[in-house]
Formats: structure tokens, sequence, C-alpha cells
């Protein structure tokens, strides 16, 4: 049987997924950048960009000097893939063979399928008029390979059939560029006069592998069906969601509690063999009157430990109203994530929980897991900027590399300096020998420094703050101080044990 290799490409893809969330646009000139070195290089385009003269490649600054009213977005690729990854997911309404092509194209195996759907050409109409009301644009073309589908959609007519026995011919008059091969490759070729396929196919076999090497030849090979090229399909995502349907309603505290205990065992035998750890759950009740109910937990790091996951709906299961009887129970996992590399239970197979991770799990479900927070130490010499508050959500709970510090520290230190007023000799490397705090004057008994603390070099002068020289005080009342001088003026910072 003779493959028929469909190649869906969508030129404006990055630009079709931002308006599909917001139609406003629609007529709006779009553009998306990403820097290059010092510049903003526009990425990609929409059409009504297109048609006022804007193109792939061309600065920023320049697309707005040639598009009035332009509206620019910084280039997110990461949701691309995602977007495209969700489009092959739709494809397995038409066959299970969906696989993606760089970051804007999907070809699809329809071997012995188009007669489903009215034959090939009918197929190809319909695929094209199912994605425009998705809002994508798109071009389409079928061939027997691969190579020979993706260029024609790219560089032919869109809808395009090459029948068997016709590849050679239907790619003669196309650029070598439909290739898919290199940039570099490409302007080799150009720069010897080889600008279309046929040109290509002109030239001896070994002397185009010897000057050009193995890529040109073999790209031409797999396009004419020489040379078979095999295509991966997305793989789908194993089902996370279990159920329980029940004979006899249930109502009791014990039924529901045995009914989560089996859940949990089928749950975690497919998160075992995905490798996969659950950082959410979603328990779902069904009742014989048609009412839902629904329970979250949320786990702060990937875990699939019975116990563990068991504990956090023992407070849960109290609030379910069972009515006249639950008929069905669902547990499924949203949201999943790899296991840390940890130390195993020795009599088991479950990563073995510390005691803070019970307990971020068990706040993060009373308070809410933002409400969470570590301090992280982040590099920098100045006290107070040595350090920075997360959230426990989804962050490593290891122990931090704390630097040491060049000197001593407060064990309590401000917020916010309060400035205080300090007698001083003539020498400005000597400390105060009287401290002024409101009304309250005390005399200096010991004092240890200075320590100069500089800003870090990398700020910039308009952020940078001058130099301090701090020091270590104990007044006559035995209070031991943190001090500082900034610009000849005096501030408190900090209180020693």
């Amino acid at each position: 049987m003779t493959r028929q290799i469909v190649s869906v490409w969508f030129p404006y893809i990055a630009t079709d997924l931002i308006i599909r969330r917001l139609p406003i646009w629609r007529d709006k000139s779009l553009v998306l950048f990403s820097e290059s070195g010092s510049r903003l290089v526009v990425t990609a385009v929409n059409p009504t960009a297109r048609l006022e003269g804007a193109t792939v490649g061309m600065t920023l600054a320049d697309t707005q000097v040639f598009v009035p009213d332009l509206i620019s977005l910084p280039c997110q690729l990461d949701s691309q893939i995602l977007g495209l990854k969700a489009i092959a997911r739709l494809m397995n309404r038409v066959t299970p063979m969906a696989a993606i092509v760089g970051n804007d194209a999907l070809f699809l195996d329809m071997t012995g399928g188009t007669h489903l759907f009215g034959g090939e050409l009918t197929f190809l109409k319909k695929l094209t008029q199912w994605l425009s009301k998705l809002g994508f644009s798109v071009r389409v073309a079928l061939a027997e390979t691969p190579g020979a589908a993706w260029a024609m959609a790219h560089y032919g007519n869109t809808c395009t059939i090459i029948k068997k026995g016709e590849l050679s011919s239907a790619l003669a008059p196309l650029p070598i560029a439909a290739l898919r091969i290199s940039a570099e490759a490409s302007a080799k070729l150009r720069r010897v006069g080889i600008t279309h396929i046929k040109d290509l196919t002109a030239l001896p076999r070994k002397a185009l592998v010897r000057r050009f090497g193995i890529q040109i030849a073999e790209r031409l090979d797999q396009a004419l069906g020489a040379v078979p090229e095999p295509i991966s399909p997305e793989k789908p995502k194993p089902s996370l969601s279990v159920n329980l349907n029940f004979a006899e309603p249930i109502s009791e505290r014990a039924a529901l509690e045995t009914a989560l205990d089996r859940l949990l065992d089928k749950l975690i035998f497919r998160l075992t063999n995905g490798d996969l750890g659950a950082t959410l759950l979603d328990l779902s009740i069904k009742r014989v009157d048609g009412g839902h109910q629904a329970l979250s937990v949320g786990i702060a790091f990937p875990s699939r430990e019975k116990t563990r996951l068991t504990r956090l709906f023992e407070e849960k299961l109290g609030t379910i109203d069972p009515g006249f009887g639950i008929e069905t129970i669902t547990l499924s996992a949203p949201r999943t994530g790899p296991l840390d590399n940890r130390q195993c239970d020795a009599l088991g197979t479950d990563a073995v929980s510390d005691s803070l991770t019970k307990l971020i799990d068990t706040l993060g479900n009373r308070l809410g897991f933002n409400a969470i927070q570590r301090f992280k130490p982040i590099e920098s010499w100045r006290p107070g900027h040595d350090f920075q508050t997360v959230t426990m959500k989804n962050d490593s709970i290891a122990n931090d590399d704390w630097p040491t510090p060049p000197g001593p520290r407060p064990l309590t230190l401000l917020s916010k300096p309060i400035r205080i007023g300090a007698k001083v000799t003539t020498n400005h490397l000597e400390a105060p020998t009287i401290l002024l705090r409101g009304s309250l004057q005390r005399r200096v008994r010991y004092a240890e420094g200075p320590e100069r603390i500089l800003p870090e070099w990398w700020e910039e002068n308009s952020n940078c703050p001058p130099p301090r020289d701090y020091w270590k005080i104990e007044d006559e009342a035995g209070e031991r101080l943190w001090i500082y001088r900034e610009k000849n003026v005096w501030y408190l910072h900090g209180f020693f044990a």
C-alpha cells in the first residue's frame, strides 16, 4: 500500500495562538520579537503586519517605522510549542500517527485512511476548513514521502497531491530550501548556481557528497523515496485517572476510606510506570441523586508515597456529603512531575518523607502554598540584600550554601536602618564616643571596626549606593549595637545578643 503522508504547515502559528486568546487583535498588525545581541529582532508576523511591510529578521525599530499602530510582544517559543502539541493531540480525531516537525508543522500518516473522509483531496479541504475555523492559517499537501509533502506544503500550492511516480517531476521546479537543508548548505549551493531541485538531481551523486556533504544527498533521497524516512508520532500521556463504580451506593466514612485506599493503589501504579510523582490530586464524588462534589489536595514536591497522600485526604473526607449514597468516585492527578533523587526506604520503593516536607504539605493545604515562604541566599555582601524570600511550592528544600560573612553580624537586623546622632573625634576612621538616640544619650565603652562594605561592582551607577563603614558598639548600659556611617550620617542597623 502506498504511503499517504500529509504535511500541515502553520506559517503564522506564533501570532495565531495569541489572536485566538485576544480576538480583538485579529485585524491589527502584530509582530513578535526577541533579543539578538544588542538589538530586538522580529521573529514572527501576522498576515496584517506582513501586508504592511513587516518581515521576519527586521529590527523592531525599523518595523515600527514602516508599520503604524504596530503591536509588538516578546516571542514565547515555549508557548508556541505547547500550542503545536495541543494541535497534534487534536489530530487523533483523524489519525493516531501525528508527528511534530520543527516549531510550526505536523506530519500526518493517513495511509489507508483518506477514503474515510471522501478521498485525498476532500480530506485536505476538510482539514484546511477545520483548522481555519479554529483560527489557524494553514497550508497542506499530500505525498508518499514526508520530504515531498513538506516541500510542497511550504513551497508549492496548498492542497496539492503528488501521485505515485510523480515525485521527481513535482519537486523539480521547487527551490533547494524545500529539501529541509540548513541555511548554510543552501547558501553554498546558491553560490555555485544551484537554485532548484532539478539542478541538484542533475549532478553526479559522488561529486555532490564530496563537495557538499551527506546531508543534502540524504534529504534528496528521502524526498524522492530512495531512502525511507519514518515519522515519530507524539506519544499520548498515560491516563492518570482511576475510578470506582459501586453496585450499591456507599455513605459511611469507613467505606470512603477503603475506596480511597484502592484508588490510591491504582493511581500510584500508573505514576510508577511513568516514573512520576503527583503535585495535585483531585477526588470527584458522584451521588445517586446526580449531585457532584470535588476535593483537591496539593503536594509541595512530587510524590507517590501512599501514606503521605492518604494523610492529606484525611481532614477533607469529613466534608463529603454523601446524600442518599455515592455511586462513583474518581481520583486523578492533573499535575505531576519527576521525583527528586532521594534516599529510598530499604523495605519498600516509596521515597522517605521527612518532617519538613510533611509540615509544608499540611500548611499548604490549609493556608495555601504561596503563604509558605523561606529565605534563600543571593550573592551580595550588602546587609539586608543577601537573601530573598521564595515560596516553598516546587522549591528545593535542600540546605542552601549560605556564604560566611567577612565580619560579625547581629542576631537582629532592622529592616530599615534608624538614623541616630553621634559625637566623634576629628579622625573620621575612629568610632563615635557618644551615641544620641532621640533624647537618650549614652557613652560608648567599646568599639570594633570599621568594616567597610562597598556595593557590588556590577551595579549601575544610578542604582549604586554609597559605601558604608560599620562598627560593632557596646554602650555604657551594656547594649551591643551594629551601626554604620554613610556620607557622614550615622545609622543603627542591628542588635547583637
